[in-house]
């Protein structure tokens, strides 16, 4: 019996596991649909959304916008600069005559007082001896006026016994006296002749000495522009110079200084230069002077910066450039070139505010770059700024900002 009852009870559970299958399809499928429903939904929300944005994109212009920056607090200047020597002068000829030879030509370098050349000077030679012998005829003649004094005191003193002893006339007085007097004043033409004399072989001895020219400094010869037998005139503005000289073992490289940064430059302060030409090489320099004065036509400050230069590897006349770390005069902002504009009320830039609106702030430029300007009074830095604004954008118009990345 009881394996009889088995089946027996076995036989109802079958639908009841069919109809549990059934309801879970229907779970399934209920839920699938839901999901469909909500992806739907979800999709069509986003749509809607990113219609309204593209509605409000169109409504506001997209405009290409920069920080602005604020400039670092010590800015570094390069600047032109001329070289110049330390010392340089034209060697001309104190004394007429013909260049017997010279002893160095360009490019040889000279100590003070060493002989660069000899003028031949026959007429100097022949006025010297001439003057010399004046010079002795005076002095002879002082000798003899000396003698004649002599006797015109005796002669004087004899007249004046004669008349103590009633023997004599005032006549007699008056004119030995007048000889007397006569006597010393010709002793004191002689003397001054005599200065004459020796003032002026002084004078023809010194153009002598000047057949011997000599170098003022040490340096070099940068120029020679007479040959031997070429007639030699003295004392003439308009001819041209035996010799030029330089020194240039230490160089003088002048620069011309924004009046932005004149006031940072001080004597003493390093300003090494370079050469474009050889790229990676500075030499030392030190500001040695300034004017200390604005040039009004240009707004700078002429600046004197020495350069040992005991290799000669700079050359007097050379195109170089000087460094110059200065500390920032002001607190300067640095933007984009093509964020500055002038029109009609001066110069501004186009400043996006927090709601995304344009307001155009006057400014003032300081230095430019190109492609980058400094300016020194507007802005504090971090604005966002249009870049290229146009006349199409006044002032209050809402925007949409794009920076370069974004693009």
């Amino acid at each position: 019996m009881s394996h009889a009852e088995n089946p027996a009870e076995a036989a109802p559970r079958l639908p009841s596991r069919f109809r549990l299958g059934a309801l879970a399809v229907l779970v399934v499928a209920a839920l699938a649909a839901l999901g469909t429903f909500g992806v739907r939904a979800r999709a069509k929300v986003e749509a809607d959304r990113d219609g309204a944005v593209a509605a409000t994109r169109t409504d506001r212009p997209r405009v290409l916008v920069t920080t602005a920056a604020r400039g670092p607090a010590r800015v570094e200047q390069v600047l032109p600069g001329t070289a110049t020597p330390r010392f340089e002068t034209a060697v001309h000829a104190r004394t007429s005559g013909y260049l017997k030879r010279w002893l160095v030509d360009i490019g040889d370098r000279v100590t003070e007082g060493q002989l660069l050349a000899e003028i031949e000077t026959p007429e100097v030679d022949s006025q010297l001896l001439q003057a010399r012998a004046a010079l002795a005829e005076a002095e002879a003649a002082l000798e003899r006026d000396r003698a004649n004094e002599e006797l015109s005191r005796v002669n004087l003193a004899r007249v004046r016994r004669v008349i103590d002893n009633g023997a004599g006339s005032s006549q007699d007085l008056d004119t030995a006296n007048a000889a007397a007097k006569v006597a010393r004043a010709t002793i004191g033409v002689s003397e001054a002749t005599i200065a004459a004399g020796k003032a002026n072989v002084k004078r023809l001895e010194d153009l002598q000495s000047y057949q011997q020219v000599t170098a003022p400094f040490q340096g070099v010869i940068t120029a020679r522009n007479f040959d031997p037998g070429a007639l030699v005139v003295a004392d003439n503005a308009s001819a041209r110079e035996l010799f030029h000289i330089a020194r240039i073992d230490t160089l003088r490289v002048y620069a011309d200084v924004p009046q932005t940064y004149a006031t940072g430059i001080r004597p003493g302060q390093p300003a090494p230069v370079f050469r474009r030409e050889v790229p990676g090489r500075e030499f030392a320099g030190t500001v040695s002077r300034t004017t200390s004065a604005i040039d009004p036509a240009t707004r700078t400050l002429r600046v004197e910066v020495d350069v040992p230069n005991p290799d000669r590897l700079l050359l007097p006349g050379m195109y170089l450039q000087v460094r110059f770390n200065l500390d920032a005069p002001t607190a300067v902002v640095r933007v984009p070139g093509a964020a500055v504009i002038t029109r009609a009320g001066g110069t501004k830039v186009a400043v996006v505010d927090g709601s995304g609106a344009i307001r155009y702030k006057p400014v003032t430029v300081g230095r430019d770059f190109g492609t980058t300007v400094e300016l020194a009074d507007g802005l504090a830095g971090g604005e966002t700024l249009v870049i290229r604004p146009g006349d199409d954008l006044p002032d209050g118009t809402i925007v949409e900002p794009v920076t370069p990345a974004a693009r």
